[in-house]
């Protein structure tokens, strides 16, 4: 039996400032844990091979914001591996939604949207951390990053 760790959902759940992480079980029945008392989750029965193969089904290749810190924009490149439905979101450290900066159908391809630092009413945005989601035929990465004035 081999197991495989995966600090990085951890990571997320705090990247995310989750405060409680909800697991939906195929019979209905669900679980919620406080995020701060999770030191560890474990995937028993579960490969490498399968956890590669589960990774390389998200259709994000390529996800990366310049400059970052930035001041006062930023353009977020990202390839795509399979057409459809994708949106760009930015959310604050609260996990808030500040933007929404693309929400249309795309090609596979290379592509970039830039964010001049504004919120939804075009008003500049505070110093700080931030986050963008882009989700594509409702599969999604998250990457954070930095303004600052």
């Amino acid at each position: 039996m081999q197991k495989v760790f995966l600090s990085l959902i951890i990571f997320m759940c705090s990247f995310l400032m989750a405060e409680t992480m909800t697991i939906a079980f195929n019979n209905g029945d669900t679980l919620a844990f406080d995020t701060a008392e999770i030191l560890e989750i474990t995937f028993e029965n579960v490969s490498v091979d399968d956890m590669v193969e589960l990774m390389s089904q998200i259709p994000i290749g390529f996800l990366k914001n310049s400059p970052n810190p930035f001041n006062p924009t930023t353009t977020i490149s990202f390839e795509l591996s399979e057409s459809g439905k994708t949106q760009i979101e930015i959310f604050n450290v609260k996990g808030q939604k500040v933007k929404t900066l693309l929400d249309e159908e795309m090609e596979i391809g290379k592509h970039s949207v830039t964010w001049s630092g504004t919120d939804g009413n075009n008003r500049q945005a505070a110093s700080g951390i931030y986050f963008y989601r882009i989700s594509v035929n409702n599969k999604q990465k998250i990457n954070k990053m930095i303004m600052l004035k």
